[in-house]
């Protein structure tokens, strides 16, 4: 009787182990971005910062190449694991110029995995690029 309970104890936790690290996989996929074009680099004004879990994300109005405004999003890692990169709540604001560069999504989607942003002034407030593997896993 003992043996029977662990291993159907043994055999729950193994399936619910092996579900948990599938979601955890298709969340941090990154089949969506466009990885052979490299990176973007786009200058605008920030529309908004948040600083929440699961992932950081910043806003910014930018223009397209005939002028007209588009929204662009970029996604961070988590809040503690930027805080380690030297961000806080407070290193943006609304109306905010900055140049962001990102892994863009696919299909022309204004959305993006952000690997560097400066100032108009080139002061560097975050510079990722070298870190992805690290950071976006």
């Amino acid at each position: 009787m003992k043996v029977r309970r662990i291993l159907t104890s043994a055999s729950a936790i193994t399936l619910a182990v092996s579900l948990f690290a599938a979601v955890a996989s298709a969340h941090h996929g990154r089949a969506g971005y466009d990885q052979k074009d490299a990176t973007k680099t786009i200058t605008g004004t920030v529309t908004e910062y948040n600083w929440k879990n699961p992932h950081v994300s910043i806003t910014w109005e930018a223009k397209d190449p005939g002028g007209k405004p588009i929204v662009w999003t970029g996604e961070f890692s988590s809040p503690s694991t930027m805080l380690s990169y030297g961000m806080s709540r407070a290193s943006f604001k609304a109306g905010d110029e900055v140049n962001i560069t990102v892994i863009a999504a696919k299909g022309w989607i204004p959305y993006g995995l952000i690997t560097k942003i400066t100032r108009p002034d080139g002061k560097v407030v975050i510079d990722l690029s070298d870190r992805l593997g690290v950071v976006f896993q």
